[in-house]
């Protein structure tokens, strides 16, 4: 199976395990593929390295690096392509 995450599942698979974290183990032992760019990766280090979450990680006792590394790990990278829709309202 083939899966592409938020980066707000990654943070929570990343910092808080439940259920996203499951999703992680699920690439870990090989059973699905994460697919992301490196725009979401960019926006996954950028969310990281908020201070609001430093604590969090402080307390895993990982750092930023380690976490990106593993997510990086974890993924195969797709490139970004530009699909021209309708622009919508909402």
């Amino acid at each position: 199976m083939r899966v592409v995450l938020d980066v707000n599942v990654w943070i929570s698979a990343l910092l808080w395990r439940g259920v996203p974290g499951q999703i992680v183990n699920l690439a870990e032992n090989q059973q699905i593929t994460i697919f992301a760019s490196e725009n979401v990766l960019s926006e996954l280090e950028t969310t990281l390295r908020r201070a609001k979450l430093q604590p969090k990680i402080q307390s895993l006792d990982v750092t930023v690096e380690d976490l990106l590394t593993l997510a990086r790990q974890l993924v195969e990278l797709c490139p970004v392509t530009s699909v021209d829709v309708p622009q919508l309202r909402d």
